[in-house]
């Protein structure tokens, strides 16, 4: 069949990375809209890889799942049919710090805030000094968008055991075998290791340690165009023999 569209769609995804860059602009390519042979399909997943990472919506039927490639700064989600759960709808290729689905939105993110102020008052007498540093954490990442990593382990058994329980969004590290969950207080998220002791609090968005910094999108520019030279004379000097 061989190739359609599928180095122009690299090249809009280089162009996306150099504005999300430069600009801070995310952007969609709603890839399963797109006339594109088999081939194409095989070559952008060869050139884009597959991440450590795995996102999921804890929810009867999961409606939307996402990766990250091994291009950093660009994901992939899918939308899966609610009818059918198995039936992918819609595949996105998103050039973003993270992918938007699972990245929580600001107003949720105060209507939070306000609720673990609340919360703190109430169960002040049960615990630690930390649960301040969090709340204080979380009111700088409101006013001046200032993301955080606290690693207090202490601290975060005690706020998850009065204050902080898992919530939907689900973020799996192949690599590590942790585990990254939304909390009932959206904008804090917890990490726990394979056994699922806690190991870390993120309060933003997103888990920063997730994010690509700006070093990691130029890498990002030059290892999509490395990948593309390896991967395309396979797919060039690629024989389509007639069926017998």
């Amino acid at each position: 069949m061989g190739l359609m569209n599928a180095e122009p769609l690299l090249g809009e995804i280089k162009t996306a990375l150099k504005d999300l860059l430069e600009k801070g602009e995310p952007y969609t390519i709603y890839s399963n809209k797109l006339p594109t042979t088999l081939d194409d399909r095989y070559f952008l997943q060869e050139v884009l890889g597959k991440g450590q990472l795995f996102m999921y919506e804890k929810v009867l039927h999961t409606k939307t799942v996402a990766f990250n490639t091994l291009i950093p700064g660009v994901w992939i989600e899918v939308v899966f049919s609610e009818r059918n759960p198995a039936e992918p709808i819609l595949e996105m290729v998103r050039v973003d710090y993270s992918p938007p689905v699972f990245t929580i939105p600001p107003e949720d993110a105060q209507n939070s805030f306000e609720k673990f102020q609340k919360d703190l008052q109430e169960f002040q007498n049960y615990l630690k000094p930390f649960a301040k540093e969090v709340l204080e954490k979380f009111e700088k990442f409101l006013k001046e968008g200032t993301e955080s990593v606290l690693t207090d382990v202490e601290g975060i058994e005690n706020l998850t055991t009065y204050l902080i329980t898992p919530t939907e969004i689900v973020i799996e590290d192949n690599d590590t075998g942790d585990r990254i969950v939304s909390t009932n207080y959206y904008g804090i998220w917890l990490r726990t290791d394979r056994e699922g002791k806690p190991k870390k609090l993120y309060i933003g968005a997103f888990p920063v340690e997730l994010k690509p910094t700006p070093g990691d999108l130029k890498r990002a520019i030059e290892l999509l165009e490395e990948r593309k030279r390896e991967i395309l004379p396979k797919y060039k000097n690629k024989l389509d023999l007639p069926l017998l």
